[in-house]
């Protein structure tokens, strides 16, 4: 192979990898971003709980929130945008390498979601407290599997 060629085919090959790159990184960035609106949405809802009047309005657009995201969590995983380096990720390999026990995972959190959003805008504070414990609950398990340690 002449030098020439050699060229030709490492600056095609970077060219063809360093839009892949920018992909993944735009995808966690999303997902970043997404994540912390979801926990600031959760962090209105643990506020409007304290104290012994229960915040309906703020608790029902935080919940219509979160099960939004809950719909849209299904598309900040897709293929490649896994832990490798020179991406920063806090997801675990095993969101891709074990996909069916990840989707359970995320099913449970959107039918969380749907109860707790449902309890958010009809039901009793004492219905509201209890669903969004289990919703934590969700939560909770899905990063305890999925998620590394926040440094």
């Amino acid at each position: 192979m002449s030098i020439r060629k050699g060229v030709m085919i490492a600056l095609a090959s970077g060219l063809v990898f360093a839009p892949a790159f920018a992909v993944s990184a735009d995808i966690v960035k999303s997902r970043i971003d997404s994540y912390r609106e979801l926990g600031a949405a959760f962090k209105a809802v643990n506020d409007g709980l304290r104290g012994g009047d229960v915040q309906a309005v703020l608790i029902a657009q935080s919940a219509r929130q979160i099960r939004n995201a809950a719909k849209a969590q299904y598309q900040l995983f897709p293929a490649g945008s896994g832990p490798r380096a020179g991406l920063k990720t806090n997801a675990k390999a095993e969101i891709w390498t074990k996909p069916k026990p990840f989707r359970a995972a995320q099913d449970a959190f959107s039918v969380a979601a749907d109860r707790f959003f449902a309890a958010a805008t009809k039901g009793s504070p004492a219905t509201i407290r209890a669903e969004a414990a289990k919703l934590g609950a969700t939560c909770k398990a899905c990063h305890d599997q999925f998620r590394s340690k926040v440094d």
